[in-house]
């Protein structure tokens, strides 16, 4: 008894057909006597050869794979329709083919980073999880826009992280970076799809205040702080009088207008 086990791929077409061969098992004879050919329908025997009927499966089945078809057993008889040997046993599974194109599981992707360093982008593939048919790698194809350098940004083609590359991150002249991403299976060698991320550049303490002037001489005028009292105008509990609290320095000066209801801070010593 021969027994025989084979693969065929699923290619776009509807019929399936396989080449099967039987071997004699006696002792004064070990070689292939007969290959089975392309077969028509029905199962008929011309001369010496056997032919197969067609083996039918759905085109672009999704699996699970390896997919277990059909199973067949095929023997020999003689013209009188007796069994000359014991029969041999046929298995038929379809393979995986790479017919699935990597999908990125969200579109734009959407990040920000603080002017610093951050965000991952995945992508997804039909295809059997066990070969290079879903083995994804990840690329960035552009950059908009390309300021300060045309590669701010760089991903890791497996994990697919994106991490700023170069210093200059700058929210007041570029607040928002677009990337084109690719995802491609056969390590990067198949199929590609393709996607988006776009990233926010937040805004961080990176300005000190500045005065709009660099030096003040002593008396200049800082603030006037105007108040309202309701007590009697003009009585001595109406008026209002200003103190500076916790200046250890001695730097300003508080006093009262002309009108009684109002606070002057002026300069105590020069500022620079």
């Amino acid at each position: 008894m021969c027994r025989s086990m084979f693969s065929i791929e699923d290619v776009l077409t509807f019929i399936h057909i396989c080449m099967l061969c039987w071997i004699r098992m006696h002792c004064h004879l070990s070689a292939v006597l007969n290959n089975f050919p392309e077969s028509s329908e029905g199962l008929r025997r011309r001369k010496r050869e056997w032919m197969i009927p067609p083996i039918r499966t759905p085109e672009n089945d999704r699996g699970p794979f390896p997919k277990h078809i059909v199973q067949l057993q095929a023997h020999a008889i003689a013209a009188d329709g007796e069994d000359r040997e014991e029969p041999m046993e046929i298995i038929v599974e379809v393979i995986d083919m790479n017919d699935n194109t990597p999908v990125f599981t969200q579109s734009p992707f959407l990040g920000s980073v603080p002017e610093a360093s951050f965000m991952t982008v995945t992508a997804t593939d039909a295809d059997d999880p066990n070969t290079d048919n879903a083995d994804i790698r990840y690329s960035i194809l552009s950059q908009s826009p390309q300021e300060p350098v045309p590669a701010m940004f760089v991903i890791n083609p497996v994990t697919g992280v994106i991490r700023v590359n170069s210093a200059g991150l700058d929210r007041e002249k570029y607040p928002v970076y677009t990337l084109e991403l690719a995802a491609g299976d056969m390590q990067g060698d198949g199929r590609v799809g393709n996607g988006t991320a776009v990233i926010t550049v937040t805004d961080r303490n990176d300005h000190a205040p500045q005065f709009e002037k660099t030096s003040h001489k002593v008396g200049a005028l800082v603030v006037k702080l105007p108040v309202t009292d309701q007590d009697d105008p003009q009585s001595p509990a109406w008026t209002a009088k200003f103190r500076i609290v916790n200046d250890t320095g001695g730097f300003f000066n508080a006093s009262t207008g002309p009108n009684k209801q109002e606070g002057i801070i002026t300069t105590a010593k020069v500022l620079q």
